[in-house]
């Protein structure tokens, strides 16, 4: 990600160490309460994110959290609340969506266009994706259960995705300070 909590593996000399101060969840709900809806995108901290608001009810009525791998779904199938599950794929997103998805959360709620899924039929799905890029997004609201189609998934081809894999990381590096990308 362009933000961690971990040093990158990769062209480190791309990133700025700066300090933040950071609370627990459990103190955001002492302050403020509970939360209708969690958006968890922490860059390899959103499972340490997701334990703490299982420890710490009340439990919000939505979670959305980018996938760290089948941790993330059996973490979230642990909260008896939720009963409707989805998955939003960014390998995908611009052609379902209209747009990159670049600064923005996504969408959530009646917004997502992939279907509603149950519990048996979200790790089914899980099992079967294509690529490990996508939120997963778990509901104590009753959306209508649909069938799932694993074709919706599917990663389409986009050429300058492409062309970052193939890319050497100092060149990738080199590109962005001429053209003076940053966040």
């Amino acid at each position: 990600g362009l933000s961690s909590l971990t040093p990158p593996k990769h062209n480190s000399y791309d990133y700025n160490k700066i300090r933040v101060i950071g609370c627990s969840f459990k103190s955001l709900i002492r302050k403020y309460g509970a939360p209708d809806m969690v958006k968890i995108d922490l860059e390899g901290a959103d499972l340490m994110v997701l334990d703490s608001i299982h420890q710490n009810p009340p439990f919000p009525d939505y979670i959305s959290v980018e996938n760290c791998g089948p941790k993330t779904l059996n973490t979230l199938l642990m909260f008896n609340k939720f009963s409707r599950f989805n998955i939003v794929s960014f390998y995908n997103f611009k052609s379902v969506y209209g747009y990159s998805g670049i600064d923005t959360a996504g969408p959530f709620g009646v917004d997502i266009k992939s279907p509603w899924l149950n519990r048996e039929t979200i790790i089914e799905v899980f099992d079967q994706m294509p690529d490990p890029w996508f939120d997963i997004h778990a509901t104590s609201i009753n959306f209508p259960l649909n069938s799932p189609d694993i074709n919706f998934y599917q990663k389409k081809f986009n050429f300058l995705l492409w062309l970052k894999s193939i890319l050497p990381n100092p060149l990738k590096s080199l590109l962005k300070k001429i053209i003076g990308f940053s966040r």
